[in-house]
Formats: C-alpha cells, sequence, structure tokens
C-alpha cells in the first residue's frame, strides 16, 4: 500500500514537471519564501494548477519547508487529489507535531474522502495537544454525526454550548447535530427520539423552519392535528407574518373542520399580503366548505342559532361559552361572555369564565383589574394570591417589552397587595438593575431580606448589585458566608473569585493601583492558582514599574503552568522593561523555537534585539549594538528599525558601502520609506558619488517634498556641478579727487577633485588708456589638514600693476587654521614682497580671522593688519561679515594702483558686507569699505568702495 502511495505521488510530480518547468524560466533567481508568497496569492486567486506547480518549485529550493508543504497539502484537497493531500499533510505533521493548521487539513481531508476512523484519529491527536480546542470538538461533534452516535454527540453538543455559549459556530454545529439526529429517529420510526431531538434544535433557534415542520408532519402521521396545530402557533409566535406557517395553520384548521377559526386564519394571511392570489380565492373555496360541514349537523350552529332568537338563555350561552373555549377559540368565548354580561353585569360565573379566557389569552393586563374587581367585591386569600400573580404577569410582559414604568407600576401595585410576595420583590429589583440604578434595586433587596432573611436568590443578587455600587468588600462578604453555609457548592467560591476580580479590573481602570492589587491579592487568598489575577498583578507592577514584584507573580504563574506562553511572553515584556534585554531575548528566542510558526513570538524576539541594540546604541557603543541589530536581521530581514540602526552605524563609522548596502535592501521591501531615501542619498554623498547621490536626493524631494529635503537635492546636485561663471564689480569713490575708481572682473572657475582653478580679466578704464589685468588663481588641497593658494596676474601698465604673485600655505590644528605665505607686488615705481600670517579659529557660527601682512619696499618696512569676523546661516551658506584693517595691504584690489603712494601712509579701515548663494548655485554679495588716511598731521582723506559680485555654477 506504501508502494502505491509512492508511486501515485512519483506520477503526480511528472505531471506537474511541465507546467513547473514553463515558471522555472521566470521564477529560477527567486528564493524560497517569494515563491510561496506567490503561491498564496494564486490560490486566492482560485489559480490552483499554478499555486502547486509555485509550491513544488518552493520545496525544490528549500527541501523540508514545511509551509509550503501544507499549502500543498490544501491545494491537492481543493482539486480533489485527497491521496497527494494527505501525503503532504502527514508528512507535516510528522516533522511538526505542534502544528495546529495542519490537523484541521487532515481532518477535513478524511471527512471528505469518507475515512471516518482516521478523522477520529486525528481529532483525538489533535485534541491531545490543544486541551479543549473549539475547532477541534466541533470536528469530533462532526465525525460523531457521520458515524450516527448521536447519544455520544448529544453530550459533546451539550458541553460545547456550556463552554462557548455565545459562539455562532458552536450554536450552528449543535442546531444541524439535534436536527440530523432528529431526522435520524424519525426515518427508524422513533418519533419520541425524534421529536425530542427537534425539540432541542428550536430550543437553540426557535424560529427553525426545519425542526419545527418535522415535529408537524409527524404529528400529522400520527393524526394528531391538535398537537401539530400547537406546534405550528408556537413557531407564529416567534414569525406571526409568515406565509408558510400561516398555511400550514389554515390546512390544520380545515383538516380539523375548525372553519371559524381557519376563516380567521385566512382574514390573517390577507391582511399580511394582500396580494397573494392563492389566498383571495380560498376566501370563497372555504366558506362554502365551511358552510356544507355544518349545515344543520353543527351544535355551536345551533345553540347560536338559539340565542339569536332568545339572547338570555342561559343554558345556549353557557354551551355556546364552553364550545368555543374547548376549541381554543377564546376570542369568541369572550366576545359570548361580554354579551351576556350585558344582561347580567355582576354574574359571578361569567366574570370567573371571563378572568380565565383572559388570562389564557395572555391579557393579564385586563385579567388582573377584573381579578381586582372581583377581590374587593368579596375578598379571599385565593382571589388575592390569583390577582397578585395576575399582576406580577403582566409586568412580565411589560419588562419584555422594555416598558421598564409599566412594569414597576404593576409589581408595585401587587406588593401592595401581597408585602412580602417574593416573585414580585425579585421582578422589582431586576427592573432597577436593569436600569443600572443600583441605588433602588439595593433598596427593594434590604426590604425584601427583612421579610425574607435568608433567601439565596435575594443574597446572591444583593451581592451583584453592591458590585455594581462598587462595594466589592460588602459584596463579597455576603458570598463568603453563602461559602460557609453551602461548603459543597463551589459556585460561590468562582462567584467570590470573579467579585474580586471585576472590582480589580475596574480599580485598574481607574489607576488605583493599590486598591486594585489588594483586590487582585484576595482572589489569590481564595483561589492561590487562579492565573487571571496573577496575570493581572504582573501587569499592575509592570505599569507601576514595580518590576521585581512583576516578575515574582510572573514566576509564582510558570510554576503553575509552566508552558503558558503568554506569561512567558509577558515575563520578557517585564525582562524588557527593566532594561534586561538579554533574559528578555532568551525567553523570547525559546518561545520562537518552540512555536516557528507563530508570528507574535517571532515579531516579540525581533523587537527584543532591536531594544537591545537601542540601548547600546545609548550607552554609545555602536560595536555592541551592531552585531545584535544584525541578529534580529537574521530572523527578519525586513525589520525596519533594525535596518535604519545598521546603517545609521555603518555610516557613523563612515563605512559607505556598508551603509549603502543595507539601504538598498530596505529599499527592496519599503521602496518609499522616506528614512531609507534618505540613508541612500547620504551614503552616496559620503563615497564622493555625487552623481548618484544627486539622483538619489532628486528622488527623495519628489516623494516627500519639505524644505530640508527640497534644500538636499539642491545641495547634491550643486556638488556634481564643475564650473562657475562670475562677474565683479568694484566702485571706488574719494573726497579728493573727482573721477571714480572702477574694476569690473569676469571670471571662470573650475572645479577639480583636490580643489579649483580659476581664470579671471579685470578691466578698467582711466583717462590715460585701458588697463587689462589677467589672473590665475588655484586652490589645492594637500591632505585633509593641509592646502595651498596661489595666484599670479600680469597687467599692461596701465591702471594696474605689472605684476603681482601671491602664495599661501594653509595647515588645520584641530579647529585652529594657520597660513604662511608672501606676496610680490611690481609696478612702475615699486617692487614690493610682502609676508603674510594669520590664524582663524570657528566659534560656533562665527568665524574671526587675524591677517599681518610685513611689507618691504625697497628697503622700507611696513606692516598692515586685518581683523575678519563672519556670521555664518542656513547651513554656512550665507554670511556677513565685518572687517577692521589697519594699514594698505597687498591684497586689497581697490588700492593695488596707489600702493606705492599709500604704504607708509597711516590709514584706517573699516568694511562689512553680505553674501547670499540660492539653491547652491547662484551667490549674491555686495560689501562696502570706508577707508580713512592720515597724510599730515591734521589732514585727512577718504575713500569709499562699493563692490559687488554675482558667481554661478553649471
Amino acid at each position: 500500500m506504501r508502494l502505491h502511495k509512492y508511486l501515485l505521488m512519483m506520477l503526480l510530480v511528472c505531471v506537474g514537471t511541465g507546467l513547473q518547468a514553463q515558471i522555472f524560466k521566470t521564477k529560477k533567481n527567486k528564493n524560497a519564501d517569494e515563491l510561496y508568497a506567490e503561491a498564496v496569492e494564486a490560490t486566492r486567486a482560485k489559480q490552483y494548477r499554478e499555486a502547486i506547480a509555485l509550491g513544488q518549485q518552493a520545496l525544490k529550493v528549500r527541501p523540508g519547508y514545511t509551509d509550503a508543504e501544507l499549502l500543498l497539502g490544501r491545494l491537492y484537497m481543493l482539486t480533489g487529489n485527497y491521496t497527494a493531500a494527505r501525503f503532504y499533510v502527514e508528512g507535516v505533521i510528522k516533522k511538526s507535531p505542534g502544528y495546529r493548521d495542519a490537523y484541521l487539513y487532515i481532518v477535513n481531508i478524511d471527512l471528505l474522502s469518507g475515512r471516518y476512523s482516521s478523522a477520529e484519529k486525528y481529532v483525538e491527536q489533535a485534541l491531545s495537544q490543544f486541551k479543549d480546542d473549539k475547532d477541534f470538538l466541533v470536528k469530533k461533534l462532526q465525525v460523531l454525526d457521520l458515524t450516527q452516535r448521536y447519544q455520544g454527540g448529544n453530550v459533546l453538543a451539550d458541553n460545547l454550548v456550556e463552554r462557548f455559549p455565545g459562539d455562532t459556530t458552536v450554536r450552528k454545529s449543535y442546531i444541524g447535530h439535534y436536527l440530523q439526529a432528529g431526522h435520524f429517529y424519525r426515518q427508524r420510526g422513533i418519533p419520541a427520539l425524534a421529536e425530542t431531538h427537534y425539540q432541542k434544535a428550536l430550543a437553540m433557534q426557535p424560529g427553525n423552519d426545519e425542526a419545527s415542520s418535522s415535529i408537524t408532519n409527524m404529528y400529522l402521521r400520527n393524526g394528531s392535528y391538535q398537537r401539530a396545530l400547537e406546534q405550528v402557533n408556537a413557531a407564529l409566535a416567534n414569525n406571526p407574518s409568515s406565509y408558510e406557517l400561516l398555511m400550514r395553520k389554515l390546512g390544520l384548521q380545515q383538516d380539523m373542520h375548525d372553519y371559524p377559526e381557519a376563516l380567521y386564519t385566512l382574514q390573517q394571511i390577507l391582511r399580511y399580503h394582500p396580494g397573494d392570489a392563492k389566498a383571495r380565492s380560498l376566501d370563497v373555496s372555504l366558506r362554502m366548505e365551511a358552510a356544507a360541514w355544518f349545515a344543520n349537523s353543527d351544535p355551536y350552529l345551533l345553540y347560536s342559532g338559539i340565542l339569536e332568537k332568545s339572547p338570555g338563555n342561559r343554558e345556549a350561552l353557557d354551551k355556546v361559552i364552553g364550545m368555543s373555549l374547548s376549541r381554543g377559540a377564546y376570542r369568541e368565548a369572550l366576545a359570548w361572555i361580554n354579551s351576556g354580561l350585558k344582561n347580567s353585569p355582576n354574574d359571578q360565573r361569567l366574570l370567573a369564565l371571563k378572568l380565565d379566557v383572559l388570562e389564557n389569552d395572555r391579557k393579564f393586563g385586563e385579567a388582573a383589574n377584573l381579578a381586582e374587581r372581583l377581590l374587593r367585591a368579596a375578598p379571599t386569600a385565593e382571589k388575592r394570591q390569583r390577582y397578585t400573580a395576575l399582576r406580577i404577569a403582566s409586568g412580565r410582559d411589560y419588562l419584555a417589552q422594555e416598558q421598564y414604568d409599566l412594569a414597576l407600576s404593576e409589581f408595585e401595585s401587587a406588593l401592595r397587595e401581597t408585602p412580602g410576595d417574593t416573585a414580585a420583590l425579585d421582578m422589582t429589583a431586576n427592573v432597577f438593575i436593569t436600569r443600572k440604578d443600583y441605588r433602588r434595586a439595593l433598596d427593594v433587596l434590604n426590604t425584601a431580606l427583612k421579610v425574607h432573611p435568608d433567601n439565596v436568590r435575594f443574597l446572591m443578587k444583593k451581592s451583584t448589585v453592591l458590585a455594581g455600587l462598587g462595594q466589592y468588600d460588602d459584596a463579597a462578604d455576603i458570598a463568603r458566608s453563602l461559602r460557609t453555609r453551602f461548603p459543597d457548592n463551589e459556585n460561590y467560591k468562582a462567584f467570590i473569585t470573579d467579585m474580586h476580580l471585576t472590582a480589580g479590573r475596574r480599580f485598574m481602570q481607574e489607576d488605583e493601583f493599590t486598591l486594585a492589587k489588594g483586590q487582585f491579592s484576595l482572589v489569590l487568598g481564595n483561589d492561590p492558582e487562579n492565573l487571571d489575577a496573577l496575570n493581572y498583578l504582573v501587569n499592575l507592577e509592570s505599569a507601576r514599574k514595580q518590576y521585581d514584584s512583576a516578575l515574582y507573580y510572573a514566576d509564582v504563574a510558570l510554576r503553575v503552568a509552566p508552558d503558558n506562553r503568554d506569561m512567558l511572553l509577558k515575563k520578557a515584556s517585564v525582562y524588557t522593561d527593566m532594561q534586561r534585554y538579554a533574559d528578555a531575548n532568551a525567553i523570547n528566542a525559546r518561545l520562537m523555537q518552540r512555536y516557528p510558526y507563530t508570528t507574535k513570538y517571532r515579531t516579540a524576539y525581533v523587537e527584543g534585539l532591536v531594544s537591545e541594540g537601542l540601548a547600546y546604541w545609548r550607552r554609545n557603543s555602536p560595536d555592541s549594538a551592531l552585531p545584535v541589530f544584525r541578529q534580529a536581521l537574521a530572523v527578519d530581514r525586513k525589520d525596519s528599525l533594525a535596518l535604519l540602526n545598521v546603517m545609521n552605524i555603518y555610516y557613523g563609522r563612515k563605512s559607505y558601502d556598508s551603509a549603502l548596502a543595507y539601504a538598498n535592501e530596505a529599499l527592496r521591501y519599503y521602496p518609499d520609506a522616506q528614512p531609507f531615501l534618505q540613508r541612500r542619498a547620504l551614503n552616496l554623498e559620503g563615497l564622493q558619488d555625487y552623481k548618484a547621490a544627486a539622483l538619489a536626493a532628486d528622488t527623495l524631494a519628489r516623494r516627500y517634498p519639505t524644505a530640508d529635503n527640497t534644500d538636499y537635492a539642491d545641495f547634491m546636485a550643486s556638488k556634481g556641478l564643475r564650473n562657475q561663471f562670475g562677474l565683479y564689480y568694484l566702485n571706488s569713490n574719494y573726497d579728493y579727487a573727482s573721477s571714480n575708481y572702477n574694476i569690473a572682473t569676469i571670471e571662470y572657475r573650475r572645479f577639480f577633485k583636490k580643489g579649483s582653478w580659476a581664470a579671471r580679466v579685470n578691466y578698467a578704464g582711466r583717462e590715460e588708456g585701458t588697463g587689462l589685468m589677467g589672473e590665475a588663481e588655484l586652490y589645492y588641497t594637500h591632505n585633509k589638514s593641509l592646502y595651498s593658494y596661489a595666484l599670479a596676474a600680469f597687467g599692461n601698465k596701465i591702471v594696474f600693476p605689472q605684476v603681482r604673485l601671491a602664495y599661501s600655505i594653509f595647515k588645520s590644528f584641530g579647529e585652529t587654521e594657520g597660513e604662511l605665505g608672501a606676496r610680490y607686488l611690481l609696478t612702475d615705481s615699486a617692487n614690493v614682497i610682502t609676508g603674510v600670517t594669520s590664524v582663524a579659529r570657528p566659534f560656533g557660527d562665527f568665524w574671526v580671522n587675524f591677517r599681518a601682512y610685513l611689507i618691504s619696499d625697497e628697503g622700507d618696512f611696513n606692516t598692515s593688519f586685518n581683523l575678519t569676523g563672519r556670521y555664518y546661516m542656513n547651513r554656512r551658506q550665507d554670511y556677513l561679515s565685518v572687517i577692521a584693517g589697519l594699514g594698505t595691504s597687498p591684497d586689497d584690489r581697490s588700492r593695488l594702483i596707489q600702493f606705492p603712494q599709500l604704504s607708509g601712509l597711516l590709514t584706517r579701515s573699516v568694511a562689512a558686507g553680505y553674501q547670499k548663494t540660492l539653491r547652491y548655485r547662484t551667490t549674491l554679495g555686495i560689501f562696502g569699505t570706508w577707508y580713512n588716511q592720515k597724510i599730515e598731521d591734521n589732514r585727512f582723506q577718504n575713500q569709499y568702495d562699493i563692490y559687488i559680485t554675482v558667481q554661478r555654477k553649471f
């Protein structure tokens, strides 16, 4: 048999090979998880053949992939191949005996293929693994029904409803079981058992048409028309306008020759269904049938005819009243009684008959009014008792209709006549409890207990009301006294436990943790192993940050139930709150290994690892955090927080390649996630791949167009620009000359990896001719702390110097930068060599530079000093500057032509300016300088400069 099974499986694999080969062409690069996910999607789309091929391919990539094997079992079941389905699902159960879904599938497969004994075996195995599991209990009931073991099914069905009273699936299974059992006994000619089972189904679902019609049909076959009619009337009570039920009732009344009631039923049908042609046609035919039946033979018609001729004939009146009552025609009987009372208003027998009719017709309010009239006329204990009972019955009707004020009025009337009536007191208390008016309910119950001090029902109800008022200790005292009186009744112990649990929950909701703990401690005093109380105490102590206490209660609970998964998970949560992440992760890891297919344990383990990694990160220990985050990713490679922190650690180490690899991996799972798009751009920037970084930053800005993202995209775009065009304009005015000194400059600058070079042409128009000067400038970075500046300029001797040379080398010492350099200036009248030194340092957003010049002019030595301060803004792209100078500097463009004449004068200068960069491409600047020169002891002259700059990268 085993050989045949394996041969069949080989055949199935061969049949699927062609389809698998086609799919494999496009799936060969995908891993098992991706193939499994596609198989699940194909299953949802009901593309079962493609799903089977994908599942087989997932198994080929990862042999022993349990989820894929179970999916294949389900797919073969859906396609009717039960042998193949059993092969895969049985394999899953052998490898993973705790896989719950596998048991559900194997039971369904066996039921569909008629292997009931095998199905029962697997149900029992499942129940040993998952004790009291609702779904497997329902499956067991299904097996019992299919094997016609209805007595055992009765016990199981009743237990199911008792355990899961509100569960829809259980209720449906219960009804289906009793209907199937009823059909079984009816077909075998055992009507008593059949009726018993149908009645159980009706008790669960009063309007069940299948059960009701089955009972009615049994009565009809046995000739029990009256019982069949009662059954139909009971069904009509829940659905009074049902066409089928009314037509069935009409047919029964015709069979019983109860034509008056049949005609009344027909009128009801026409009232509810006025357009029904069949009912309209019956209106005439039914009357003809009734006339033929009663003609000259019906005693009722004979006596009613007598009353028409002699209304006071008492014998005839009694006869028609009696016949109406015997047929259940209460309205008709009431009409005859009222007719008799017109002639004899105080006839006690007629009044008593009317009272009976009203009560039988459930007109309790009218009946109570009549009973009160009879009581007042001739008081007796029997009449008082009946009046009280009718008032209570009327109040119950109002209570069922939620007319609480009318119900209270009826109960109060009953209590005025019989103050100690237990039913009236109980119903009055129920009204107040239903309306949550616990104070008045308590008053009623206290009154009742004065009359009936040992009434257990009143004591229990008082305990419930006290709990509703928040007086839990008093409520529990009553329950404890009842337990003392009835020590064998476990219900009182359970009631005390529930009372304290309810109180504790309420106090927790109100953040009264101390009071809540007291209530839960009382529960443990009553039931030391109560897991609910222990669970609440763990939650409560965790909320109060009393973690040692929370661990104590968790350990107590685990001694009671060592394998309680929820409590283990909760203990791990307490460890997490205590920042004992290693202990928490040890528990979560065990849970994940024990239940590998339960997502919440895998999630808890990953979250614990991430929390542990974050703790290391907060303690500035990224080297310890990194392996923890990577361990989390080994379990769940899609965890976004772990991915993000691994990227951050690598970025902080400047390991941009590794960080970029994780960013790309994260974007596979979360292609639109803003943090991962940002990290990708930042790491590309760190790798100085500015072109790719600009594209990444542009994608980020398009998807999330915030000001920061847009600014960063502009910044990255500017990083890839290598060219710059510049225009400069200098205007100088003097208070000792009428002409201005203007210089216009055009510049081209090229950026390269280690710096930049520039070429400039300066133009100045003067009376003596047009001055031109060409300049070449270089900035070159030697290493991270050392760079050079060089300049060479040559002019045509008109306006500008003939030669101007400059060189400086800059060295960084932490945040401080030092400069050493030299300047050379050649004009018609001067040959100047200058030494330069400076010190610069930032202070937050401020930057300060002090520069000194030692000037040698053919044997004459002079000095010049500049102090420059800048305040940077907008990510250091814009700044305000202030410059104070003493002496004439060889770097001052506006004074180069006058340098020989000015170098010996005492010169003071003050300058201010502002530079603004737009989107990292266009830079605008404006600067103003005032010079004051002392040319004699009491004689000064002034110069005013305006300098405008425009630069554009491209």
